[in-house]
């Protein structure tokens, strides 16, 4: 997988010998969100120079993860809205919303619906965002 990620997730901005495919648990990919996850977190380049730092170092991928939904993710008026699609827009989009993974977006919301009973009882599961 890593080399086939090395190839899909390449850029003319990584350093070279670096790799930038999902690390972390909202699975950060590309050069440029590394880069922009660094400067926000650490007020420089560590994570483009080191991305292997993600996957390794348990404080770092929470970190990111956090980081991740607080800069990308929580603003969208979907998800401000409770629509679980428009998460899934945010995070992989091009992917699972417009590309040829919609199966995973919507495996991702049958899920969602049989969890948040338990974390939410009388929540109303809310699809909208992603591909509908």
């Amino acid at each position: 997988l890593p080399d086939w990620c090395a190839q899909n997730y390449k850029t003319p901005e990584d350093v070279p010998g670096k790799t930038y495919w999902g690390r972390g648990y909202i699975q950060l990919t590309w050069h440029y969100n590394y880069i922009d996850a660094s400067k926000g977190l650490y007020g420089d380049d560590r994570l483009a120079n080191s991305p292997e730092q993600v996957a390794k170092d348990e404080d770092t991928a929470w970190a990111v993860s956090f980081w991740f939904w607080r800069d990308r993710v929580r603003s969208d008026p979907g998800v401000q809205a409770g629509n679980f699609g428009a998460s899934i827009n945010k995070i992989n989009g091009g992917l699972e919303c417009r590309g040829s993974a919609q199966d995973k977006a919507k495996k991702r919301y049958t899920m969602y619906k049989a969890v948040l009973p338990i974390f939410a009882p009388g929540e109303t599961p809310k699809e909208a965002g992603c591909y509908n």
